[in-house]
């Protein structure tokens, strides 16, 4: 049996190889780190590029990260563009408030705001994948004038209700089974495995070993289960699911760029097809094969969707 001193030591091991493995990542785009000091919280940025357009890039929730999700996408970002990728408010290496519930939303959004003043960045085209293209379309929304275009990704926010709602709400909001079935998931590299191929990733080839120990370290993460803890009791009500943007997607005058899975089993494509017309510059682009985290499938062909789309403007 493995002695608690003997878990801090393969934990101790484990978090040098992942520093090691963002040093390595940070060294080959040559990015540069930055710590923004914002009124909810330190917010670490990942900086590359030095052109004129900007874009932020925005990741989603659970056990995602900056550098998890877009370090694929940034390196086919060219020199003359500059593009950052922020940990957003308890993930990475970014502060950990405790935000949940009304403020959930509203703190990511102000933090995003407040990060590019303080950059002082006043347009810029936004891009965010799951949670973070809900927190990308609220601040559209709410901030139209600074975005020159915006690309949701397998976009959170645009359903009016989870599956079984009611009992869907019971499980986020009333009991931390969730979590516990995480925390087990984790445990297990078949599980895993398994889980990442039905949900995340069509292309199983994309599902290696190195990403597959690398969740399940972070699945034993406090700070990681807090974060899901957070965003899973932020967005639904015993009304419906928090945030709902269909009836205001109208307001939006920039091009709104989709771009998702036609394999998603979380957001289905059907649901972006319904509503890509109600914003007056609407489009999609529909990834073959794959599912909810396409920025780890297709990195190359998002990168490519995203900068030529920035060219037409």
């Amino acid at each position: 049996m493995i002695s608690s001193i003997e878990c801090d030591k393969i934990k101790a091991i484990l978090y040098s190889f992942a520093k090691e493995d963002y040093c390595r990542k940070c060294e080959e785009l040559n990015l540069e780190e930055l710590n923004i000091n914002t009124s909810y919280g330190n917010i670490h940025v990942y900086k590359r590029g030095t052109g004129e357009k900007k874009i932020f890039l925005l990741h989603g929730s659970g056990l995602d990260g900056a550098m998890i999700s877009w370090w694929g996408v940034m390196k086919k970002f060219p020199e003359n563009c500059t593009v950052y990728a922020p940990d957003l408010l308890g993930y990475g290496k970014s502060d950990k408030p405790d935000i949940c519930g009304e403020d959930f939303y509203t703190a990511h959004i102000e933090a995003l705001r407040e990060t590019a003043e303080l950059l002082a960045i006043k347009k810029f085209y936004l891009a965010g994948i799951s949670m973070g293209a809900a927190v990308a379309l609220g601040y559209a929304l709410k901030y139209p004038e600074q975005i020159q275009g915006l690309f949701p990704i397998a976009a959170w926010g645009l359903a009016s209700a989870l599956p079984f709602h009611l009992f869907s709400y019971f499980l986020l909001q009333k009991t931390s089974l969730m979590i516990l079935l995480f925390k087990i998931i984790g445990k297990s590299k078949w599980l895993v495995r398994q889980t990442i191929q039905s949900y995340l990733i069509g292309n199983k080839s994309k599902v290696t070993d190195k990403m597959v120990d690398e969740i399940r370290r972070v699945c034993g993460e406090e700070d990681v289960l807090k974060a899901m803890k957070d965003f899973q009791r932020s967005s639904c009500d015993k009304k419906g699911a928090i945030p709902y943007y269909v009836q205001t997607l109208h307001k939006l005058k920039m091009p709104v760029i989709f771009i998702h899975g036609d394999k998603d089993p979380l957001v289905p494509v059907s649901d972006i097809y319904n509503i890509v017309n109600l914003c007056p510059k609407g489009k999609i682009y529909v990834l073959k094969g794959c599912k909810h985290w396409p920025v780890m499938e297709q990195p190359e062909k998002i990168s490519t969707i995203i900068q030529e789309n920035m060219k037409k403007q």
